[in-house]
């Protein structure tokens, strides 16, 4: 199964000879989910900002093909000022974050906007693609979220 999520959500350049040998395993039995691999179709994007100095906070909304939304997901992207990631997380549950998010602007703590898909898109793929390094802290949901944002 791990073969096989590299092969459709990994690196580029390592998801051809994942593949490549996730099929040599011969009769390993299919994870269940396995099928459902890299087929999401995007959603509602928005765009949360807490400040004027706070940077931005990117939310990108994902459903698998099929599903309803069953397995819904989001890519959440904090950037600081100057389009820098602070942060890159994969969020489960959807309704409980935006929830949250219109609490605080009710309170007016933010502001909460729905922003074009493809922007986002062009947007975290130059921040999650860059050549500057990034906090240790956005390393782990890093291969999710440029599979999810080359999406947009």
């Amino acid at each position: 199964a791990f073969l096989r999520a590299i092969a459709a959500i990994g690196p580029a350049e390592g998801r051809k000879a994942a593949g490549r040998a996730a099929d040599g395993l011969g009769d390993v039995p299919a994870a269940p989910w396995e099928g459902s691999l890299g087929r999401v179709v995007p959603g509602q994007a928005w765009l949360i900002q807490e400040g004027p100095l706070d940077g931005d906070r990117l939310v990108c909304e994902f459903r698998y093909e099929g599903a309803g939304t069953a397995g819904m997901h989001a890519l959440a992207v904090r950037l600081t000022y100057g389009d820098a990631p602070s942060e890159v997380v994969i969020v489960g549950d959807v309704p409980a974050l935006m929830g949250a998010a219109r609490q605080a602007m009710q309170a007016e703590l933010c502001v909460v906007q729905p922003y074009d898909a493809a922007a986002v898109g062009a947007r975290l793929r130059t921040v999650l693609n860059g050549t500057e390094p990034l906090p240790e802290a956005c390393y782990p949901a890093l291969p999710l979220a440029r599979h999810r944002a080359s999406l947009l």
